[in-house]
């Protein structure tokens, strides 16, 4: 008798440890377009295969954007009704196991009205990207894509330790030429004996931005950027086409850019250009100290001959300013710079990191009063970089 209570104790506690961990649950389905229905910018209608939030809803580029908090178990239920083609979800760039990520032959796919899910924790917080891996070259072409988000414990940073932020706005790129989106492709017979398609040269006549191109951009729903004067704003970039993307920000946005395919950058790189490769994703800081209407240039380029084919400009409102209330951090400075010994640091608080110009770790410290000095006497000459909780730095040791 004794012996029954211990084993029924045990297992009431593994019942509670189960019950215990919560999964976030997500379910989308996979459809296929069965005539042209897509409108794109000038008018006409096209095909598409892709993901939907509903079974009832109609197919968009992206699909629907996966967003989760780090930590978080998750179960991602995928129901197939593409009218026969098999599908799968590649979690791109995610650190997952191999069942889970959605290539087929190494793991699974999901047949036509079948469901089935995919486990994870969601990893590093960062921009990642998910797409069908099942005949990639042409389900992704087709419309099989979106983003997938991991956000911060904390809310407004990148990542623990990591930048304050206002605003976040998101920006896939992609391409479709409407040649591989015509009935006898997009809707060509399953066929379970081969993973190989001949596939038309691919000639793409629409270059978008979340899907849209031209006076779409306009759109604040879209990808235009609003935002007030002296705002952080964090832009996340990703690739999903097949071109190369060549972003140019104006002077004034003080680009900088922080992370590459959900990983910190070891120093910031202060640019007004960066180019976005396929399948790539970035994430850039943009702060404007004064108002100003301009445009974010996309270009795109062909990689075998390297041309730009095609230009999008995405509007950039800036206008009105911060309140102190909104703002993020104090009035953080430091001086003098360049120096040459001491280095005063003015309400920079916490842990603060210096690196030198190749991403070297150089200098951990901890402040706490409202001005302290750093001795950097040591140092070679050069340009260093500051990290710290509220703010970031670059300074010159003379």
């Amino acid at each position: 008798m004794m012996r029954n209570i211990i084993l029924l104790t045990g297992t009431f506690f593994l019942l509670l440890s189960v019950s215990a961990q919560q999964i976030t649950n997500t379910f989308i389905f996979s459809k296929m377009d069965i005539a042209p229905q897509h409108t794109l910018w000038d008018g006409n209608q096209t095909m598409l295969m892709g993901f939907t939030p509903l079974m009832g809803s109609p197919i968009d580029i992206p699909g629907p954007t996966l967003r989760y908090t780090e930590g978080d178990s998750v179960q991602l239920q995928l129901r197939n009704m593409s009218q026969g083609a098999s599908h799968t979800i590649h979690l791109h760039g995610l650190d997952v196991n191999q069942w889970n990520d959605g290539v087929p032959h190494l793991s699974w796919e999901v047949g036509h009205n079948e469901t089935k899910s995919y486990y994870f924790k969601a990893p590093h917080p960062g921009t990642y990207l998910y797409h069908c891996h099942f005949t990639s070259s042409l389900h992704v072409q087709a419309g099989m894509y979106g983003l997938l988000i991991v956000d911060a414990q904390n809310p407004n940073e990148t990542w623990d330790g990591g930048y304050s932020f206002h605003k976040d706005f998101a920006w896939m790129t992609s391409e479709l030429d409407t040649i591989w989106h015509s009935d006898s492709i997009i809707n060509y017979p399953h066929d379970t004996t081969t993973y190989m398609r001949l596939l038309p040269d691919y000639n793409p006549q629409y270059f978008l931005v979340n899907g849209r191109s031209e006076q779409e951009l306009i759109d604040t729903n879209t990808a235009a950027i609003v935002a007030k004067a002296n705002e952080i704003v964090l832009l996340r970039i990703a690739n999903i086409g097949y071109y190369g993307n060549r972003f140019h920000f104006p002077m004034h946005l003080n680009a900088r850019i922080i992370s590459s395919d959900g990983r910190p950058l070891p120093s910031i790189e202060i640019t007004d250009t960066l180019e976005v490769l396929p399948g790539e994703r970035y994430q850039v800081l943009l702060q404007s100290t004064i108002e100003i209407m301009d445009s974010i240039s996309v270009k795109y380029f062909n990689l075998n001959t390297q041309n730009i084919e095609n230009t999008q400009m995405v509007p950039v409102n800036i206008s009105g300013f911060i309140s102190s209330v909104d703002d993020l951090s104090e009035d953080s400075h430091i001086y003098p710079n360049p120096t040459n010994g001491k280095l005063n640091l003015v309400n920079v608080k916490g842990k603060i990191n210096i690196y030198d110009s190749f991403g070297k770790l150089i200098l951990e410290s901890t402040l706490n009063t409202t001005e302290e000095n750093i001795d950097v006497s040591h140092l070679n000459s050069g340009v260093y970089f500051i990290k710290t909780t509220n703010k970031n730095f670059k300074f010159f040791k003379l």
